[in-house]
């Protein structure tokens, strides 16, 4: 019980900061320019944004007309959540081996 809690706090943190900074990304533009008053910066920005949003733009993508493309203007807080979860479980499962070490793995092996 300890372990799940555990994996699901650490699921739940990225997550977390997954949002954090995917509702940064979707507002980008708006606070670089806003801050810096460049062009340079502004383009900096909207760069790095673009670099962060990429999974869910990725993931509309392959849903093909499923889903609204214009989600980033009309609704950009479902935008930036459905990006936390995905850039967020991605993160988590990267880190994993890194967070909790190469036992783990084999101790879930050996309980089966």
């Amino acid at each position: 019980m300890k372990d799940a809690a555990k994996y699901a706090t650490s699921l739940l943190t990225s997550i977390l900061a997954s949002f954090i900074l995917s509702w940064s990304a979707v507002y980008s533009y708006w606070f670089s320019a806003h801050l810096f008053h460049s062009v340079r910066a502004v383009r900096v920005c909207d760069t790095i944004g673009w670099a962060i949003l990429t999974p869910v733009r990725l993931a509309f993508w392959c849903c093909g007309d499923l889903f609204d493309q214009s989600a980033p203007l009309s609704d950009p807080m479902s935008y930036a959540a459905v990006n936390a979860v995905l850039l967020g479980t991605a993160i988590y499962f990267c880190s994993r081996q890194w967070l909790f070490g190469k036992n783990d793995g084999e101790k879930v092996q050996s309980t089966n």
